[in-house]
């Protein structure tokens, strides 16, 4: 066919189609047949008539079963369809045939609305349905508003909706508190200091020009002769400042030392029932506002506003509140782009401290290596298990040991750095190749078998490139986990779950997490959006598959159809191992049906160990291939026979601590991975996006560093009314957040309530027993402890205990064990001083003030010299578990607060600035995850 022909065929068939179209139109109540559509089954699912839909104009909708896989030979067709993504006039109707039924054809009418920009539908016959394989079927929208437009219109409604409701609530509420917004307010003049200080030149009368005079006698505000501004405000300031008047001096009134008159018209408001202002100079730097209580004087309404004028006074304040958004909104983008650069330092210092933390073993030179550059490697292996060797030899690679390039076991030389008495330094020069973004090394004091070698404990030494030429690939985690902060969150674990998946991919990595499907999941508000991803049949039944993100990470919800995971609890039936062996299963057949292949399988405490066993005895063999595992210890109290599994079976294991893997490691659950080295402890972090001062809804008053005072001191004042505490005491707040276990040290936390009312301190208890007898222990405390100085709150509340953490100086944990803790983290991030006892987690992230000033340095800035970097304890520590060490701990912090407050102050200050985030422990895991994919 010549182009010519083309086009005549084109022109042809466009008539035909008018023709349809023009019958369409003619027909008069009868469903017309258009000739596509009559000839039976043609290439297209659907079409519509007319051919392109229009805003604001009447349509039908044709649909073709017979080109449906799904639909075809059904009948009872049902079209769901919305506009605009689902967002405009929703709708769910029967189809009608069109003629001969066996045909497939149906069809139904549509009144397109002015604002759409699209339809969007899927298709229902007999139980099935038709997505378009889960993206819906979709028709543009003609001659109307783009979607961009309507997208931007359709927010200014809802924003307006939103603004014309409070503001008619306000104004209601405003003009039905008349009488008692009136009641002692000065009518006419305001005496002060034995002169007049505010009058008028009359009477104030509502929707009439009024003249303010204002007396600046002895007010040094403005300076000798500088202008004021009053800012205006009715009703008591009932909708905030309005209008900014300008006064000057009045030359007609008299001047003497009690004396000097400034002034100006202005239309009173016709709703204002009060005038209210204050004071202040022409650059608004001082202020006068009558010490508090604003100046205000009484308005003669008359015969009251009218309802136009109150009309005028909502629509002014839907003004003034759209003004407001559009400040908010501009200081949010302020706040939130100094917030990005203050995570990002926080970032970057963390992965400097890395460094500084292996520099008395090895050094690059330069620090900041640049692809391409010529580096020197400096070794000191007088501080590593090769002390002795004659000889250090180098072996490395790059991007991770993927490169092709790589350096092969080489002798190191005398580094000229090393001198007479210095220490015996070796080196090595090295080429760093364009498209490399990582250095990897390993030191052996020989080649071959029997040589001795350090390998950072598994890890190998690192050294970051920056400005390769090829980007890092991400690594691929996947979590399987039976708890997930906030939706599914029991213990601790779900907050690490959640934390420590948001920081690792905060460093450019795929993270992504299984949980089972729990019945409670239908309430929650943050799973309402909860998509199907696939469905397979397994464990002899149906597995159904959906997807939803949560805190910014995909998560998978595995949903068998043998109701396993019908429960409103994670915990708590006599089947819980059961379920949970069924379920790590099913997440990994999950993962081989769609053919996901990450790099880390992550697995957690004994309620997912099933899956390092199972993946290698069911899986790795048999398609899934690719993935390595990690097993995470969070409690060696339960499990144990799963955990020694799971560690037996995983590439490295690990707990939530370094002090904590120190004293468990010779447990015969995690002996084994000790010995062979694939045991390692790293401690957690808290989210510092959820455990903010600066932004927590649960505070009276936000805080940052800089102002931690005002706001802890309001939080407290919060507190001391809450709970029935002497008000505004200005004692020391020993403060408590624990379930009261064993564990948590009952003893003595019993007696430090004794002992911090002795020293004069305030005592808040938050937390409960599961344990009857504990609990009535406790509420037998209460009764004859509880008062004007000690407060007990037997319950799990977590807004409460934000309050709790800021209005505390003092957060005490005597933990017989902590395998992490988090309390204690989030107590320095609210500016509470830790009192704890040094065990697990809780001597890795707390440096006692008198004996711990080294190993803060270390641990904080990654320095040797505490004295040149600054010091950077920050609590009370004791060893014991008598009541003699706890009181060693917290006379010391009591005595720290009396001794000098200021110097308390700066204490809270500091602890508020350090970093106890998952910015360093992601960076650990990252190394860890790379350490499993080696082995």
């Amino acid at each position: 066919m010549t182009g010519d022909e083309l086009d005549r065929a084109i022109e042809e068939q466009k008539a035909k189609l008018a023709a349809a179209q023009a019958a369409y139109a003619a027909a008069a109540g009868e469903t017309p047949i258009p000739p596509h559509v009559a000839a039976g089954p043609t290439d297209v699912l659907f079409f519509t008539v007319p051919d392109r839909l229009v805003a604001g104009k009447p349509a039908k909708i044709y649909i073709n079963t017979w080109n449906s896989g799904i639909l075809k030979d059904k009948h009872n067709v049902r079209i769901t369809a919305g506009y605009n993504d689902w967002k405009l006039e929703n709708f769910d109707t029967s189809m009608k045939p069109v003629g001969d039924v066996a045909k497939g054809c149906f069809y139904t009418e549509l009144e397109v609305p002015e604002l759409a920009y699209g339809l969007n539908f899927v298709l229902e016959a007999d139980g099935q349905w038709d997505n378009n394989n889960k993206d819906n079927w979709y028709a543009d929208v003609h001659f109307g508003k783009s979607r961009e437009e309507i997208v931007t219109l359709m927010k200014e409604k809802k924003e307006y909706d939103e603004d014309f409701a409070i503001a008619s609530k306000e104004i209601e509420t405003e003009r039905y508190e008349e009488g008692s917004r009136r009641e002692n307010v000065a009518d006419g003049e305001i005496h002060m200091y034995g002169r007049c200080i505010v009058r008028t030149h009359d009477n104030l009368e509502a929707g009439k020009m009024a003249y303010l005079l204002f007396n600046k006698a002895h007010n040094p505000i403005g300076g000798p002769s500088g202008k004021l501004i009053a800012h205006i405000g009715t009703n008591k300031f009932a909708m905030g400042t309005e209008a900014e008047l300008i006064l000057e001096p009045v030359k007609t009134e008299r001047v003497d030392d009690d004396n000097y008159w400034y002034g100006a018209s202005f239309l009173v408001p016709p709703t204002a029932y009060t005038l209210d202002f204050v004071i202040s100079d022409e650059k608004k730097e001082n202020w006068d506002n009558n010490d508090g209580n604003d100046y205000r004087l009484l308005v003669d309404t008359f015969g009251g506003a009218t309802e136009k004028d109150w009309d005028a006074r909502v629509q002014k304040r839907i003004k003034k509140l759209a003004e407001q958004r559009i400040i908010d909104a501009e200081n949010r983008k302020i706040w939130e782009a100094a917030r990005k650069v203050e995570r990002a330092e926080k970032r970057r210092k963390a992965r400097m401290v890395t460094v500084k933390q292996q520099q008395h073993i090895m050094t690059c030179e330069p620090t900041i290596v640049n692809a391409g550059d010529e580096v020197t490697i400096k070794y000191n292996p007088g501080n590593t298990n090769l002390s002795e060797a004659e000889t250090v030899y180098i072996t490395g690679g790059f991007n991770r040991w993927t490169h092709a390039d790589n350096i092969p076991e080489t002798a190191m030389i005398p580094s000229a750095a090393a001198g007479v008495g210095t220490e015996a330094l070796v080196e090595f020069k090295v080429k760093v190749p364009e498209d490399a973004w990582m250095m990897d090394f390993v030191f052996s004091d020989g080649v071959g078998e029997g040589a001795t070698y350090d390998n950072h404990f598994g890890r190998d030494y690192h050294v970051p490139i920056e400005g390769s030429t090829t980007e890092r690939p991400p690594l691929h985690v996947m979590h399987v986990s039976v708890e997930m902060a906030p939706i599914a969150k029991v213990g601790g674990l779900g907050d690490v779950i959640t934390a420590l998946a948001r920081a690792v991919a905060d460093q450019g990595n795929l993270v992504e997490i299984i949980l089972p499907h729990y019945q409670f999941f239908g309430a929650s508000p943050m799973l309402q959006h909860m998509e199907y991803e696939t469905n397979f049949d397994w464990g002899g039944c149906g597995i159904t598959v959906s997807r939803c993100i949560v805190e910014n990470i995909q998560v998978f919800f595995i949903q068998p159809s043998n109701g396993m995971f019908a429960k409103d609890a994670v915990y708590g039936w006599n089947d819980d191992g059961q379920r949970f062996d069924f379920f790590c299963n099913a997440a990994l057949e999950f993962l081989l049906q769609t053919g996901r292949q990450p790099d880390i399988l992550h697995c957690h405490d004994w309620s997912t160990a099933e899956v390092a066993g199972a993946f290698w005895g069911n899986y790795h063999q048999y398609g899934l291939w690719k993935p390595n595992v990690v097993f995470t210890i969070h409690n060696m109290n339960y499990g144990q026979a799963k955990i020694g599994m799971a560690s037996a079976a995983s590439q490295v294991t690990t707990t939530v601590s370094p002090s904590y893997a120190g004293e468990v490691s010779g447990h015969p659950a995690v002996s084994g991975a000790t010995a062979y080295g694939k045991f390692h402890g790293v401690r957690n972090g808290i989210d510092p996006e959820i455990w903010d001062p600066d932004t927590d809804q649960f505070l009276p008053m936000n805080y940052n560093a800089d102002t931690h005072e005002a706001g802890k001191r309001r939080a407290r004042e919060e507190i001391q009314g809450r709970l029935g505490l002497t008000w505004g005491a200005d004692q020391p707040l020993v403060g408590v957040v624990s379930r009261l276990t064993a564990q948590k040290g009952l003893d003595l936390i019993k007696h430090s309530i004794g002992h911090s009312l002795k020293r004069g301190a305030q005592f808040v208890l938050l937390g409960s027993a599961p344990d009857p007898r504990v609990q009535g222990d406790f509420n037998a405390l209460a009764g004859s402890m509880g008062g004007p100085n000690a407060a007990f709150c037997f319950a799990f509340d977590e807004p409460l205990s934000h309050l709790v953490y800021a209005a505390a100086d003092f957060i005490l944990v005597p933990s017989m064990f902590e395998p992490c803790g988090l309390t204690q983290m989030i107590s320095m991030r609210y500016g509470a001083v830790p009192v704890v006892r040094a065990t697990g987690g809780l001597r890795d992230t707390v440096f006692d003030l008198d004996n711990d000033k080294e190993r803060a340095a270390w641990e904080v800035d990654g320095s040797t010299d505490y004295k040149a970097t600054g010091d950077q304890t920050n609590g009370f520590s004791f060893d014991m578990t008598d009541t003699q060490g706890l009181e060693y701990a917290l006379d010391r912090a009591l005595d720290s607060y009396y001794n000098d407050k200021k110097w308390f102050r700066s204490l809270q200050e500091r602890i508020m600035r350090q970093d106890w985030s998952w910015n360093r422990p992601a960076l650990d895991y990252i190394e860890l995850y790379y350490a499993a994919i080696g082995k």
